[in-house]
C-alpha cells in the first residue's frame, strides 16, 4: 500500500482526471461484488513488519537510505522517515507448517537486517514508539526521499490550510504539543497482519477483526513512552491518529476522520469501505496511471491513504481474478520475531472464532462499545476492563486468559496448522504472557519505575534482550 508515486504535486485538473479513474475502478469493483467474482478459499496470510534504525547511543538514525542499499532486498523497503524501514514477508497458505515458514523468512531477514546495521555501528530495533526519540528529530530533512511522503505531507496540510498538528496524550504524564509536519507518523511503527477472506465470509471477518483489535492491542502494547513521557500503553495509536489528522464533514452530523478504527460494522459488504473511501473522503494522492481499470490502480492508491485500523484490500491474481484480505494494523511491532509470530498466530485464532461464533457478536457489542474498548486497551493494555459478548464487562486479562485464549488455539489447529507450531507460539508464547501479564509495554514501564528514568539504559538492555531472541515474557527487568 506504501507504492511510490510519479509525480511531486497535483493541479485541480489532476484530482478531477484521478476522481474520474477512480470511479470507473469502483463501479467495476462494484460489479465484481454483484457477480460474486472474487477467488474462493485463498486462505493467505503474510505480514508487514515496521522497525527503527538507532546509534549507539540509542538516538533515531536516518541511516535508512545506505541501509537500504547495503541490505539490497525487495523485501526491506523505505518508511516515511529516514530512521525507519519495513519488512514485507511473502504471503503464505494458512496450512500445516504456516507459521514456521514465516518464522524462518523473518528471522532470516532480521538477522541480516541486525547484522548490517551492526557493520555501520548502528543497530536495528523493533518497538513501537522510541523512548529516546525527542521532538527536534522530526524535522522534514529526515523525511524519505521517495515522492510519496513529500507530497504527502503536503497535501495533509493543505487540506489543513497548513494549521498545525496538534498531539494531546494523557496518561502518567501529559502530552500537548503542536507539530508542523506529518513526519511523526514515523513514531508508530507496528506489525501488520494480512488476511485472505471469502466474499461470503468477508462481513463476519471485518466486524470481528474490529472487535478483535483491542484485545491485539492488550497482548502486544509496546508503545508507553513518547518523547520522554509515560502515556498510554499503546501511545502510537493515538499519535498516528492525531499526526494525519483530518476530520472529514461527510454530512450533517457525520464527521469522519482519516485514521480510524471504522465508522460502524460493515451491513452487507467490504463494498461499503470503498464506496465511503470515493464518497466521503478527498483525494490526498492524485497519480495517474494509464492502466486496465482491472489493475484497480487509483483505487488501491486511495485506500492506501486512509489508514483504518482493519484496512480491506483488493488484490488482482495473474489471471486477473479479484480476491480480498483485511491489514489488521493496530498491534506494535516488536519486541522480537518470536512475539511477531505469536501475534499473527493469536490474531488469526481469535478473528476464527470471533467471525463463526454461534452469538454474532456485532449483534451484542455496538459499535460504540467496540470503541470504547480499543481505547481502552490502547490506555491500559491489560489493565482495563472490557465489553464481551455476554454484555459484561470484565478484565481484559482473565477474558484473554480463560475465555478467548482457548478457543483462539482451538481455531488454528482446526484451521489445519501443525500442532507443533500452535503449542509452541500459543502455549510457549502467548499463554505465558497472558499467565504473567507482560507485553512489551509492561516490561518497558517495569525497567523505569525500577531503575529511574533512563531511557539510554532502557533501551540497551532492550536491545540486548531483543538479540537473544527470547519472547518479551522471558525478559528480565
Amino acid at each position: 500500500m506504501g507504492k511510490e508515486i510519479q509525480s511531486g504535486g497535483y493541479t485541480d485538473e489532476d484530482i478531477a482526471i484521478f476522481k474520474q479513474n477512480l470511479r470507473k475502478e469502483t463501479d467495476l469493483l462494484k460489479s465484481w461484488f454483484d457477480n460474486k467474482s472474487f477467488v474462493k478459499d485463498m486462505n493467505m496470510t503474510g505480514i508487514e513488519l515496521e522497525a527503527w534504525l538507532v546509534d549507539e547511543n540509542m538516538l533515531p538514525d536516518p541511516f535508512s537510505n545506505e541501509f537500504l542499499s547495503l541490505m539490497n532486498n525487495s523485501q526491506v523497503v523505505p518508511e516515511i522517515a529516514q530512521f525507519n524501514f519495513e519488512i514485507n514477508s511473502n504471503p503464505y497458505h494458512i496450512e500445516k507448517n504456516v507459521l514456521t515458514n514465516l518464522a524462518n523468512e523473518l528471522e532470516g531477514i532480521w538477522k541480516k537486517c541486525e547484522k548490517t546495521a551492526l557493520l555501520e555501528q548502528r543497530h536495528a530495533m523493533l518497538i513501537g514508539t522510541l523512548p529516546s526519540l525527542r521532538p527536534n528529530m522530526l524535522s522534514l530533512e529526515h523525511l524519505s526521499p521517495q515522492n510519496r511522503y513529500a507530497v504527502m505531507n503536503e497535501r495533509v496540510m493543505q487540506m489543513r490550510d497548513n494549521k498545525p498538528l496538534y498531539v494531546r496524550l494523557e496518561g502518567k504524564d501529559n502530552l500537548y504539543m503542536y507539530m508542523d509536519s506529518v513526519i511523526a507518523e514515523c513514531a508508530a511503527t507496528s506489525l501488520q497482519i494480512h488476511l485472505s477472506v471469502n466474499q461470503n465470509n468477508a462481513k463476519r471477518y471485518y466486524n470481528a477483526s474490529m472487535i478483535a483489535s483491542p484485545f491485539l492491542i492488550a497482548l502486544s502494547a509496546n508503545s508507553p513512552y513518547f518523547f520522554g513521557k509515560e502515556l498510554w500503553d499503546e501511545s502510537r495509536i493515538a499519535v498516528f491518529e492525531q499526526v494525519v489528522n483530518l476530520e472529514i464533514n461527510a454530512g450533517p452530523g457525520k464527521t469522519i476522520k482519516r485514521v480510524t478504527l471504522g465508522n460502524g460494522y460493515i451491513k452487507d459488504s467490504l463494498f461499503e469501505l470503498f464506496e465511503e473511501n470515493i464518497n466521503d473522503y478527498p483525494i490526498l494522492l492524485a497519480d495517474h496511471c494509464d492502466s486496465d481499470p482491472k489493475e484497480l490502480n487509483h483505487l488501491n492508491l486511495h485506500n492506501g491513504t486512509i489508514w483504518r485500523w482493519n484496512r480491506p484490500i483488493i488484490g488482482v491474481t495473474e489471471e486477473g481474478q479479484p480476491h480480498m484480505r483485511i491489514e489488521q494494523r493496530t498491534p506494535s511491532a516488536g519486541p522480537t520475531i518470536v512475539d511477531s509470530i505469536a501475534n499473527t498466530a493469536f490474531y488469526i485464532g481469535l478473528v476464527d472464532y470471533l467471525a463463526n461464533m454461534e452469538t454474532v457478536p456485532e449483534d451484542v457489542i455496538s459499535f460504540d462499545e467496540a470503541i470504547h474498548n480499543f481505547y481502552k486497551a490502547s490506555r491500559q493494555s491489560f489493565f482495563c476492563k472490557v465489553r464481551w459478548v455476554d454484555g459484561k464487562l470484565h478484565d481484559i486479562r482473565e477474558l484473554l486468559l480463560y475465555e478467548i485464549f482457548p478457543y483462539a488455539k482451538q481455531a488454528l489447529l482446526k484451521r489445519g496448522i501443525d500442532k507443533a507450531d500452535v503449542e509452541y507460539y500459543m502455549d510457549g508464547v502467548i499463554h505465558p504472557r497472558l499467565k504473567k501479564g507482560v507485553n512489551g509495554a509492561v516490561w518497558q514501564k517495569a525497567f523505569i519505575h525500577m531503575h529511574g528514568v533512563r531511557f539510554q539504559e532502557l533501551m540497551e538492555n532492550y536491545m540486548e534482550n531483543q538479540y537473544s531472541g527470547k519472547s518479551v515474557h522471558e525478559w528480565e527487568i
